[in-house]
């Protein structure tokens, strides 16, 4: 059986607050839409994931809040505040520790960690994408859940922008 890794960056986040903390930015109206296309997407394609884990930061949550909404899958998140800013070495260390048990696993998080993790497993041979700018999504593919994601590569299956969902 498959194993599908959904890779999100979250929504395009508000800067307009001055005094905000970083971490408690929340997403514009614009982060808002593109979240709500993207959960659409992923349910007008079969592609809900079994268990989502997120970002504890205010913009991640509210992403993957809104993109789950479109698939009854809000029961399903984890936040972990790890994931806030984390390298690809956190970010792999999280897959590993949640892909067991389950065929499809999504991740929430930020840059610039995403795009090099995506860079990573793709092993920068996938030319699909440019860069992981807010609301993308990678999807990728292995044999199983029994991968490594340091040592097996996957195929990048699939990486959507919200603004050509239109």
């Amino acid at each position: 059986m498959t194993f599908h890794l959904y890779i999100m960056r979250h929504a395009k986040s508000d800067w307009a607050v001055a005094g905000t903390p970083d971490f408690e930015r929340a997403i514009t109206t614009r982060g808002e839409k593109n979240s709500i296309r993207v959960g659409q997407w992923m349910t007008d394609n079969n592609r809900v994931p079994e268990k989502i884990i997120s970002s504890s930061a205010v913009r991640a949550k509210q992403t993957i809040a809104l993109v789950a909404e479109q698939f009854a899958g809000s029961e399903k998140i984890i936040y972990e505040k790890d994931l806030y800013l984390a390298g690809p070495e956190t970010l792999i260390e999280y897959i590993q520790l949640y892909k067991d048990g389950v065929s499809s696993l999504m991740l929430v998080a930020h840059n610039p960690g995403l795009e090099q993790l995506v860079h990573f497993l793709s092993d920068g041979l996938e030319k699909e994408y440019e860069s992981m700018t807010t609301a993308n999504l990678a999807i990728f593919e292995y044999q199983d859940n029994q991968f490594d994601p340091v040592s097996d590569k996957g195929k990048l299956i699939k990486f959507i922008k919200p603004k050509e969902l239109d």
